[in-house]
């Protein structure tokens, strides 16, 4: 069944990571500093960071007549109650044996690779969904438990477009991370606390990176900036019952008026 599981779950990081190259350019424009406010973001890109939606009391989530087997089997953890659940009740509804977990792996691909930023479930499949599918599959294979930290800086718009009809920017920063995190009593750690501590963790540094200027992104060490900002979070973020350590990062893109910066 490991044999299985491994090309389930690439499936889906690979979808991700398309999501979050599609969507860099929104993070950067969600979080826009002063400089950046003249800057059009480019319309229909899909949003990473997303606030968690309180649905305790609500009604059932709407489902479309014409929504796939895999998006009607997710939904249905969609709770009036499912943020205030433990992480270890929660994560063991949604597959307990590792069959389940095969499946549930593979709606969860499905779903992510066409769900619209416009559906109204949207936060729940890219944010609860997504960190438990992780979190249940480091587990199943016994790895370092981590999730995916797309940043990005852009300024200076240009007056024309690419090729896609999309804004071109004179400036531009994409950082690729990961965050590693542990989850000592997830009998403890409610699903509201730990969307919150790693939404939290994921907007504080790209706010961080907001604030910055093109001439200490492009001039200082920002690899170095970065992870003291990363090790700051993790401290006030990590609790008793869960922690999180300071980012690693594997990939930094500048470019300047045209010209790639290497770092």
């Amino acid at each position: 069944m490991k044999k299985c599981l491994p090309i389930i779950f690439a499936a889906l990081l690979m979808v991700s990571a398309l999501t979050g190259c599609a969507s860099r350019t929104s993070l950067a424009g969600q979080n826009s500093s002063p400089e950046q406010n003249n800057a059009t973001a480019p319309s229909g890109e899909t949003t990473i960071s997303q606030p968690v939606t309180s649905t305790t009391g609500a009604s059932s989530p709407t489902v479309s007549p014409t929504a796939s087997a895999a998006y009607k089997k997710l939904i249905a953890y969609k709770t009036g109650n499912y943020e205030q659940q433990s992480i270890a009740d929660f994560n063991a509804a949604l597959a307990s044996t590792p069959d389940e977990l095969t499946e549930f792996l593979a709606a969860v691909a499905d779903v992510i690779s066409t769900i619209s930023p416009s559906d109204e479930n949207y936060d729940f499949f890219t944010t609860t969904i997504t960190f438990s599918s992780q979190e249940l599959y480091c587990e199943h294979m016994e790895e370092e438990l981590t999730f995916s930290m797309p940043l990005s800086k852009q300024s200076r718009p240009c007056d024309y477009l690419d090729e896609d009809g999309e804004t071109v920017y004179d400036f531009s920063c994409f950082v690729e991370a990961n965050v590693a995190y542990s989850i000592n009593a997830p009998e403890l750690v409610s699903v509201a606390e730990r969307d919150k501590a790693l939404l939290t963790f994921r907007d504080e540094m790209q706010n961080y990176l907001n604030g910055l200027s093109e001439e200490e992104i492009a001039g200082g060490d920002i690899k170095k900036m970065l992870k003291i900002k990363s090790a700051e979070l993790a401290d006030s973020l990590s609790t008793e019952n869960m922690e999180l350590s300071p980012c690693d990062i594997y990939m930094i893109d500048i470019c300047g008026n045209g010209t790639a910066i290497t770092k």
